[in-house]
């Protein structure tokens, strides 16, 4: 299977389309795992190692929330369970670096903005928004929100696509893949204007149409594109492309 792993196609392999696409956020929990475990073992490549991790704790979620001597306490009640699918390979050095990176995972977590209440308006994306990214930045960047039923966000904002000075080039498929991921019951898009002024040109309003349609088929709605510009000198620094949030 190792040898099976190394002949993928290159959209399959974690590393190469995480480094493809400029963002790790196109990557599943399992490919995630899988770049930081690096190899697997004889009998068991490293996606299907990363996914006997998964499966030993429950989820990513309650995997990242485990510490060193919960990951060798989980991995060996598995083992005793699923002798046919025992997680192997961990050996000290690689079980420390899974708890390392555990633990930064967590630290940063802590450390991040509080996830709002409710976006009700257009003015409160832009205002989350400022607190996650830089509107002014060289590049323009593309980000997703996923939202719940009340409109409260599910997640950070998720990075879906960097491009240039004056452009940035999305793809429907690449929003609502997020939205599908966090089980978005609505979603709200942004993108900076590194030049500072906000206004929409035709391909952001072009963009826009194209989601929207999306929208309508994947039958989740498409709140907001809001645009993030210069809030210097009295400014409002975001156009809203559509209107009130709700």
């Amino acid at each position: 299977m190792a040898n099976e792993f190394k002949t993928r196609a290159v959209e399959s392999k974690p590393r190469e389309r995480i480094e493809s696409a400029g963002t790790a956020t196109v990557a599943s929990g399992a490919e995630l795992l899988a770049v930081i475990l690096k190899t697997g073992t004889a009998g068991c490549d490293v996606m299907e190692l990363a996914r006997r991790l998964i499966d030993a704790f429950g989820s990513v979620e309650a995997l990242v929330r485990t510490d060193l001597n919960g990951l060798r306490t989980g991995i060996d009640q598995y083992n005793r369970s699923h002798p046919e699918r025992r997680v192997t390979g961990l050996g000290r050095v690689k079980t420390l670096e899974l708890a390392a990176a555990f633990e930064l995972a967590r630290r940063g977590y802590a450390s991040r903005p509080d996830l709002p209440s409710t976006l009700s308006t257009a003015a409160d994306v832009a205002a989350y928004m400022r607190t996650w990214s830089d509107a002014l930045a060289e590049q323009e960047v593309f980000w997703v929100i996923a939202l719940d039923s009340k409109h409260r966000p599910l997640a950070e904002p998720q990075r879906v696509a960097v491009g240039t000075v004056n452009g940035v080039s999305v793809h429907p498929r690449d929003v609502f893949k997020v939205a599908v991921r966090w089980n978005a019951q609505s979603v709200i898009v942004v993108h900076n204007h590194p030049s500072g002024d906000p206004s929409p040109s035709r391909e952001d309003i072009q963009l826009t149409r194209r989601l929207q349609e999306a929208a309508q088929m994947m039958g989740i709605p498409l709140l907001d594109h809001v645009i993030l510009g210069d809030a210097s000198r009295g400014r409002p620094g975001y156009v809203s492309l559509g209107g009130s949030v709700v």
